[in-house]
C-alpha cells in the first residue's frame, strides 16, 4: 500500500509539472473525453423478503466492492459533460439475514455485477491545468448469482439500479491525457426472486456505499488531441480545438 501511495503521488506531480505551461482547453463545448477509472469500496445494506409464508426484514450483511468504470462522453455545453458507461463490480459479500427466514449462520458469496447508464458532470477550472468536478451517474443491469439451499443449488436472477454523485479532481496534461481522482456515494437496490424449500420468495435490498476510485482519462477534439502544438508555423493557435 505504501508503494502504490508513493507511486500515485510521483504521478500526480508528473501530471502537475507537464502542464504549467498549458491553459485549460479541454472542457470547451464539441470536445470528447474517454477513460476508465477503477475503485474499491466498502458498504453495508438492509434487505426487504416477502413471500406467501411470511417475511423477513434487517440486517442485509456487509460487502466489499472492486469496479472497473470505462465510459466516454461529449462536452454539450462549456464545461459540462454527458456520457455513458459501463460499470463492472465484483463484490464479496456476508449475509446478515437468513434468507430461509431461520437461524442460520451468515453465508459468503462472491458475484459479477455489470451496470450501463447515463452520466453527466460540472468542471470547475482553478489555475491553467486543474479542474474539480461534481457529477452523478445512473446504472441499470442484471446479474446472476449461485445460491446453495442445502444440497441444492440455483441460480438467482437480480435486476439492479444504482444512482451515484460526488466530487472529484482532474490533473490535465498537454497532450490531452488527464489524471483523475473521484469519491462518490452510491445508492444501490437490487430485487430477485428466490425459490426455497418451493416457496417463492422476493428480495428487495437497499445498499449504501462510499467508492474511491482513480483514473486516467483522454481529451480530444476532432482529429486533433487537446492542445496539439503540431501546427503550421504560419497557423496561429485558437482557443480550444478549432
Amino acid at each position: 500500500m505504501k508503494k502504490l501511495i508513493t507511486s500515485l503521488a510521483f504521478s500526480i506531480l508528473a501530471f502537475a509539472a507537464m502542464a504549467q505551461e498549458f491553459g485549460l482547453q479541454h472542457t470547451q463545448r464539441g470536445n470528447f473525453v474517454i477513460g476508465s477509472r477503477i475503485g474499491f469500496s466498502t458498504s453495508k445494506s438492509s434487505i426487504d423478503i416477502q413471500s406467501n409464508a411470511g417475511s423477513v426484514n434487517g440486517d442485509g450483511g456487509s460487502s466489499s466492492q472492486f469496479n472497473l468504470s470505462p465510459g466516454i462522453g461529449y462536452f454539450f455545453a462549456r464545461h459540462f459533460v454527458m456520457g455513458i458507461s459501463m460499470d463492472w463490480l465484483r463484490t464479496s459479500s456476508r449475509s446478515g439475514v437468513d434468507l430461509s427466514g431461520g437461524t442460520d449462520p451468515a453465508q459468503e458469496s462472491e458475484n459479477n455485477n455489470i451496470l450501463f447508464g447515463p452520466f453527466i458532470r460540472y468542471f470547475i477550472p482553478f489555475g491553467e491545468d486543474k479542474a474539480f468536478f461534481l457529477g452523478t451517474t445512473v446504472g441499470f443491469g442484471d446479474s446472476k448469482n449461485r445460491f446453495i439451499d442445502g444440497n441444492q443449488a440455483q441460480t438467482i436472477d437480480n435486476s439492479l439500479l444504482s444512482i451515484g454523485a460526488g466530487p472529484g479532481l482532474t490533473i490535465f496534461s498537454s497532450n490531452g491525457l488527464a489524471l483523475e481522482a473521484l469519491a462518490k456515494y452510491n445508492f444501490a437496490r437490487s430485487i430477485s426472486e428466490i425459490n426455497i424449500q418451493d416457496i417463492q420468495r422476493t428480495s428487495k435490498t437497499w445498499t449504501n456505499a462510499v467508492d474511491f476510485s482513480v483514473g486516467l482519462h483522454y481529451y480530444f477534439g476532432g482529429i486533433r488531441a487537446t492542445n496539439d502544438a503540431r501546427l503550421a508555423p504560419t497557423e496561429t493557435k485558437k482557443p480550444g480545438f478549432y
